[in-house]
């Protein structure tokens, strides 16, 4: 009888025991917000590091003196203020209490060394380059070494995350910043693990940790979505936005972003401008985004979004003509002479190399760019890379480019990387004298409305020259667990984590 009881009380005790775990899992369960995309991950944290500072911020790791509101205009962050000395004078005043998150303080004379350290790495720092920087305590002057109208905007761009540079110890894995979270984790193009700074200046952190993983294509991504491995998936194709779509518990959001589908012409391949003006003929817009990609992609004239005062409203573009087109071939001396639907010119086909990369709508783009450009006798072959290294070595006839183009709400960097002489995003070898002076005008140019008609100029110039072409914005499509709140989708696609977010 004493061991029925014994083994009794026993039973009861291993019980209670499973019950207490359960209910203490329920209690301290993973609040963990995890979050996939097929570029959510990068090879470095380093933000100075070419254009993985984006990473640094999206991650609530890094932040920079300024920030974009919605509007797109820079308003403070770390910095208090900003004061406009003289055309190539500007004193920064630093927010008293910002810390970095090994509890150091952000002075002047750090904020120096930090922006000092861009200017050297990163080759778009260009008007850090030419700079003189110095600190007096909590305040930071810049003189460039001419006129620079857009500084405060670039100091909004992620390559200007402040770092603490004495205290960072390894910037590949764990550079040491202001954000809400701190990195604690970091498999280069495979995971990156933030766990809540516990010293943030700023408030409240509300999440203890965030993931960000990389996932390896659409499919998967919408997969890992519905069945719980992601919280959140970032940039959804088409038609992986249509799978998830209307799934329970799962929010579909879309942003249009000032992230076109640049197309690059290379000129020293495409040197007959017949030919790349037929190609700009050749391409029906509206077919494509609003029809063949289902509204993922929006229809663009310029480079510049419709609700802006840079957008192209009046620029005199190549909008669809197939008669157009196929005159342009003909002039250039191309007939399809064997009648197989592709022309010829001294007996071989007009075949074009188009490349692209894994990245958004970019390869159903190029599908249907494929399709439309066939109608006027064009052959065009898609290469998909898994990089866009490509544009750098030059091997491409065509390339898509997706590519935010007011990345600080000022044309005029993305100008001048795209289209200068010798510029760091100049893939396609443009070379125009107008363009050149029209550059230098833009960066001295204080008074908007001037602005505004110098860049439509610009734009006007490789449109004639048939040197660029913008298939249309990206639509981005986010999917995101409806037990997730504070998760950001902002146009430019900087501000993803910060305090706020947090899993329910």
């Amino acid at each position: 009888m004493k061991k029925k009881i014994s083994l009794l009380l026993l039973v009861v005790m291993i019980i209670a025991v499973a019950l207490s775990g359960c209910g203490n899992k329920k209690e301290t369960g993973d609040k963990t917000v995890k979050v996939g995309g097929t570029s959510a991950v990068t090879d470095t944290m380093d933000p100075a590091s070419e254009w993985k500072g984006w990473y640094t911020v999206r991650y609530g790791v890094g932040e920079t003196l300024f920030k974009l509101n919605k509007e797109l205009t820079p308003e403070p962050w770390i910095a208090e203020k900003y004061e406009n000395v003289d055309d190539t004078t500007w004193k920064i005043t630093i927010k008293d209490g910002v810390t970095f998150s090994n509890g150091e303080k952000v002075t002047g004379e750090k904020v120096v060394a930090s922006l000092k350290r861009t200017a050297e790495m990163n080759e778009r720092a260009i008007s850090l380059k030419n700079s003189t920087i110095t600190a007096d305590g909590n305040s930071v002057t810049i003189k460039t070494a001419e006129p620079y109208v857009t500084l405060v905007n670039d100091l909004c761009d992620p390559y200007a995350v402040i770092v603490d540079v004495e205290g960072t110890k390894d910037f590949t894995n764990a550079p040491i910043c202001t954000g809400p979270f701190v990195m604690s984790k970091f498999e280069p193009e495979a995971k990156a693990e933030m766990v809540k700074n516990e010293k943030y200046w700023d408030g409240e952190v509300k999440a203890d940790k965030v993931e960000y993983v990389k996932v390896a294509d659409f499919n998967t991504l919408a997969l890992s979505l519905q069945n719980g491995e992601i919280d959140v998936a970032q940039d959804l194709s088409p038609e992986a936005a249509k799978t998830v779509e209307g799934s329970d518990g799962i929010e579909l959001s879309s942003t249009e972003q000032p992230r076109t589908y640049q197309l690059y012409f290379n000129l020293e391949k495409l040197t007959d401008k017949n030919v790349r003006e037929a190609i700009m003929y050749g391409i029906d817009k509206e077919a494509l985004g609003t029809k063949q990609l289902n509204g993922a992609v929006v229809p663009a004239n310029g480079a510049f979004l419709d609700d802006t005062d840079y957008n192209g409203k009046n620029l005199k573009v190549k909008t669809n003509d197939a008669k157009q087109a196929k005159k342009l071939l003909a002039d250039a001396g191309y007939v399809d002479t064997d009648k197989d639907g592709i022309v010829e010119k001294d007996g071989k086909p007009l075949t074009i190399q188009l490349c692209v990369y894994k990245r958004l709508a970019m390869e159903s783009v190029a599908t249907e760019l494929q399709a439309q450009l066939k109608k006027i006798g064009i052959d065009l072959q898609v290469q998909v890379h898994e990089k866009s290294t490509y544009f750098s070595s030059g091997e491409f006839d065509l390339g898509i480019y997706s590519i935010v183009t007011t990345p600080v709400g000022d044309p005029y960097g993305f100008l001048r990387d795209c289209m200068e002489n010798g510029g760091v995003a100049n893939y396609g070898k443009y070379n125009s004298e107008k363009v050149q002076s029209l550059l230098k005008d833009l960066s001295k140019e204080f008074d908007a409305k001037k602005r505004v008609q110098i860049v439509s100029e610009i734009q006007q110039e490789a449109i004639n020259d048939a040197a660029f072409d913008y298939i249309g914005f990206n639509s981005m499509k986010v999917g995101t667990k409806a037990n997730i709140s504070g998760y950001q989708t902002t146009a430019n696609d900087y501000y993803q984590i910060t305090k706020e977010i947090e899993k329910k």
